[in-house]
């Protein structure tokens, strides 16, 4: 395609709900896709392509390899066979043998796995373009640079667009809507750190980024930079003190993720209706939440507490 300033925002529809995940086309001499969405709604991803007449892709790159992330990086890999798979070295494993990673979705997903996900494609090795922090993607003219940014998962990235000094964020800041006015922290077990996340956070506001994008959803143009930075820190530490009040009265995950999930909407959630609420839900919802903090704050006592009984 010919070179673009501004990234296209492909809303990949995930579950079947408009607004909640993107992927964005970068174009330079080059073209990259960030983000792919599960295997899921590919074929909506690659009828956004076409009908911006993207015919080829020459990267793929995701910001970890969770599956409403990466679930598709191995079929649009076997549909544009020319195209670099971009990731950070903890995730490249597991796009090569993803098996692992479908196993350990399933103790989350149980049964709705094949239904919400689609399965998995496995790259093969030699498409994978291992990054650590500071290394560039080179679309000529532009560049995507790898920014570490740990927390929600050990193996995330963020990637700062040269051309547009556009910050596309991942998970690192959450989950923020753009029509709800919420931030809600996406803090999945088994990985979830708190400490890190709100370094990463930092990290991101330190680089003063022209321009957030959201893969939960699209860019957070109504907001500074330093806001929305501001409004994710927040969220995490109120959500901390919610599942330490609730840990203290139970180990039990359901009955916990109850007493988080009435303090989260008397907080931050009370005008929202119960079809928004059911959207943010789809991208993290108030159970894994609440596991992933009980599994955080087990690590930091020496495991003197069952991890959250599922």
């Amino acid at each position: 395609m010919e070179p673009q300033i501004e990234p296209i925002v492909i809303d990949t529809v995930m579950h079947g709900r408009p607004g909640i995940t993107g992927c964005f086309v970068v174009a330079g001499e080059q073209t990259a896709l960030v983000e792919t969405g599960p295997k899921s709604r590919v074929e909506t991803v690659l009828a956004a392509l076409d009908a911006h007449g993207i015919d080829d892709l020459d990267w793929i790159v995701v910001t970890h390899i969770h599956l409403d992330h990466a679930g598709a990086a191995g079929t649009l890999a076997q549909r544009f066979p020319g195209a670099q798979v971009a990731v950070h070295e903890v995730g490249a494993p597991h796009l090569v043998d993803p098996s692992k990673l479908w196993s350990s979705a399933a103790r989350i997903y149980g049964e709705q796995m094949e239904a919400l996900w689609g399965g998995i494609d496995p790259i093969d090795e030699g498409r994978i373009r291992i990054l650590a922090d500071g290394d560039v993607v080179d679309l000529g003219g532009r560049s995507l640079t790898a920014v570490e940014t740990p927390g929600h998962a050990r193996h995330h990235h963020c990637y700062l667009d040269s051309a547009t000094g556009a910050l596309f964020t991942g998970d690192a800041l959450g989950v923020r809507l753009p029509d709800l006015g919420v931030v809600r922290p996406a803090t999945p077990p088994p990985e979830f750190n708190l400490g890190d996340a709100v370094a990463s956070i930092e990290k991101i506001r330190s680089l003063r980024p022209e321009r957030l994008i959201l893969t939960h959803f699209g860019p957070a143009d109504d907001a500074p930079v330093g806001e929305v930075c501001d409004e994710a820190v927040a969220a995490l530490r109120q959500w901390e003190s919610w599942v330490r009040t609730a840990r203290a009265e139970t180990e039990d995950l359901d009955a916990a993720t109850a007493v988080v999930k009435q303090h989260a909407r008397a907080a931050l959630e009370e005008g929202l209706t119960p079809e928004q609420v059911d959207r943010m839900d789809q991208t993290t919802s108030y159970r894994m939440n609440t596991w992933g903090y009980m599994r955080y704050l087990d690590r930091q006592e020496g495991g003197g507490k069952s991890a959250a009984r599922a």
